[in-house]
């Protein structure tokens, strides 16, 4: 073990909403818990993927010093990157995290001659995302023409401080005299990579 620090952050969204939105909605409650969890999700997604660790952001997964390998097959780069956590970072991995562009691309392939996919066509039974065997996690959140492979549940961990929690106010910019509130969600939460190794981008 190597003693290592990563610092907890918070993850915030708002929307904006008129006090007439607030009073007269009978559905607010729903809708700002649905709106703003899934912005707050969203965020978090990107900051676990991307987050560069200078305040206010964590040190997402690609910011770590994973392993990083590069083809001009993409199917093959995925499966050189299985090879390399699975020797390098002595580890078995459990996901790949794909652009939907580039995860477009690769089910889209075909054989030149008799215009085959290559993966399943449209009509096949299983609908789970997977390639060479790995469930797949497709987000626009990570760069087109990046893939991410990993072994995610045995050597990254979110650790969180309490749940989404959500305030509202008035002293945002004019809103006191225009009769409008900001609405807040946040969380707090750290990244912990315990085998950085045991990704390769």
């Amino acid at each position: 073990f190597t003693e290592r620090t990563d610092t907890v952050r918070k993850i915030a969204t708002w929307i904006p909403a008129t006090s007439e939105f607030l009073e007269d909605n009978a559905g607010i409650r729903s809708y700002i818990e649905g709106r703003l969890r899934f912005m707050v999700e969203r965020a978090e997604e990107n900051q676990l993927l991307n987050g560069d660790g200078t305040a206010p952001n964590i040190s997402g997964i690609l910011d770590r010093s994973i392993q990083s390998i590069g083809s001009t097959n993409d199917l093959d780069s995925i499966y050189q990157a299985m090879t390399e956590v699975r020797v390098d970072g002595q580890a078995e991995p459990d996901a790949v995290v794909i652009h939907p562009l580039s995860w477009q691309n690769l089910r889209l392939a075909k054989t030149a001659t008799e215009e085959q996919y290559y993966g399943p066509g449209p009509f096949a039974p299983d609908t789970v995302e997977r390639i060479w065997g790995l469930p797949v996690r497709v987000t626009p959140l990570i760069a087109e023409g990046t893939a991410l492979v990993g072994a995610f549940r045995p050597f990254a961990q979110v650790f969180r401080k309490g749940g989404i929690r959500v305030v509202a106010s008035t002293e945002h910019s004019t809103y006191f005299v225009e009769n409008k509130v900001a609405i807040l969600a946040e969380e707090r939460l750290a990244l912990a990579v315990y085998r950085p190794a045991a990704f390769c981008k």
